[in-house]
């Protein structure tokens, strides 16, 4: 695919999801660009992602990332299916998950496998009902677990198909606490091995 045609296929949603303004969106696509979580960066061990999500809920999204790290292209690829909880404060949210990650390598003549948990928490700005600005912070942790913290910061946009945000607008305390709770389980796990 040339980068005109992502280019182009890009603006065909934004339209299509501003066409739709109003219906609840199934879900979204978007993309995004990480680094390691260090200064300076370094952008030669960047990961580039392509991502997608079912709303389950307003507070429960299944979310499918498929990516790459460009200095590997094409030798290592990366997918992910997990699970995201969301927790709304007006047209924000923040949310915290995790899922499975395989990755493959071309080795030689074959493709190696290599399996990882994904841990991720961050924040959708919805400036628009089918558009969001998305920051998060990922780890992978091979399997089996040996809990390293190593985290990964990325940006990116992401674009619902219909109205990605709750109309009307809302305040959810209850499930901001979950995220901290969780968040924290997530920082007692890592901080015994740091």
């Amino acid at each position: 695919m040339t980068r005109q045609t992502f280019i182009a296929l890009l603006m065909v949603l934004a339209f299509g999801a501003v066409v739709v303004e109003g219906a609840p969106a199934p879900g979204s696509i978007g993309f995004g660009v990480g680094v390691p979580y260090e200064l300076p960066v370094d952008w030669s061990r960047s990961f580039s992602y392509l991502t997608s999500e079912l709303f389950l809920s307003q507070n429960l999204t299944a979310v499918f990332d498929f990516g790459t790290y460009p200095p590997d292209f094409p030798d290592l690829f990366e997918g992910t299916a997990g699970m995201l909880v969301k927790a709304w404060v007006g047209p924000v949210n923040a949310f915290v998950g995790g899922g499975f990650t395989l990755q493959w390598r071309h080795v030689g003549s074959v493709w190696g496998f290599n399996p990882y948990l994904t841990l991720k928490g961050g924040f959708q700005c919805w400036l628009l009902d089918s558009v969001a600005i998305v920051a998060q912070f990922r780890t992978h942790e091979p399997i089996p677990v040996q809990w390293i913290f190593a985290p990964e910061f990325s940006l990116g946009m992401t674009v619902a198909l219909g109205s990605g945000r709750p109309d009307p607008l809302i305040y959810d305390p209850a499930t901001l606490w979950l995220i901290v709770g969780l968040g924290v389980a997530a920082l007692i796990a890592f901080l015994p091995k740091q």
